[in-house]
């Protein structure tokens, strides 16, 4: 990047799974943010090979322009967040000096995500086709549910661990849910093994509840 990209490149910050050290080979995304001064057509034809190259390897680079990025606390608050507590700078500025993550723009960002998520997630359970695509389904989720829950422990003002196990059973202590089926949704993760469900089966039903629970809990706190 910093050979395409030259002096337009101010800074490049690794987060995510990667800078919680939970980063899983073949499963995680590696999530990279890509501050730039101006993003034009030009800057983009230059990172394009680049970024072409790397998104195949699961590298998810967000990139923004610097004057968006400092007006963008009340939109990325959720990123902003996660970046504090967990982040490496591999190139350039610091971003994050000076920026803060409002709680109220905190949960109507989290609440608009999550409920959108279930939309998604809803439709997915009732199409998928298999015992297999189901399971993967969730299995897909996992890490999306756990940012949320993150937030609302951010946002009640508890510790947050970057163990997502640590932060599942205490999100749903919070939110008043059983962390069971996301539990084991989470060890077939981590072990990288299919995970054969029928819509039937209770996991479902325990992984819907809690997911809905933390909607309600994200929706109704401060208010």
């Amino acid at each position: 990047m910093k050979s395409a990209l030259t002096d337009r490149l101010l800074s490049v910050v690794l987060y995510g799974s990667v800078a919680r050290g939970e980063w899983l080979e073949k499963v995680s995304d590696i999530n990279v943010l890509v501050l730039l001064d101006d993003i034009s057509g030009a800057s983009l034809a230059a990172l394009s090979p680049v970024a072409r190259r790397y998104t195949a390897q699961r590298v998810r680079p967000v990139l923004v322009e610097r004057r968006e990025w400092a007006r963008a606390t009340d939109v990325f608050g959720i990123e902003l967040a996660e970046m504090q507590d967990w982040h490496d700078l591999l190139a350039g500025e610091e971003p994050l000096m000076g920026l803060l993550a409002m709680p109220p723009a905190l949960r109507l960002q989290a609440e608009r995500e999550l409920r959108g998520k279930l939309l998604q997630l809803h439709l997915g359970m009732a199409v998928a086709e298999s015992p297999a695509q189901l399971g993967a389904l969730l299995t897909a989720a996992l890490p999306s549910l756990a940012t949320y829950y993150r937030t609302a422990l951010r946002l009640a003002q508890r510790p947050v661990s970057p163990d997502t196990e640590r932060t599942l059973r205490e999100g749903c202590e919070l939110a008043g849910s059983d962390p069971a089926g996301l539990l084991r949704v989470l060890q077939a993760r981590r072990a990288r093994a299919s995970l054969d469900l029928k819509l039937q089966d209770p996991l479902v039903d325990q992984f819907n509840t809690a997911a809905e629970q933390l909607a309600a809990f994200i929706d109704t706190h401060g208010r």
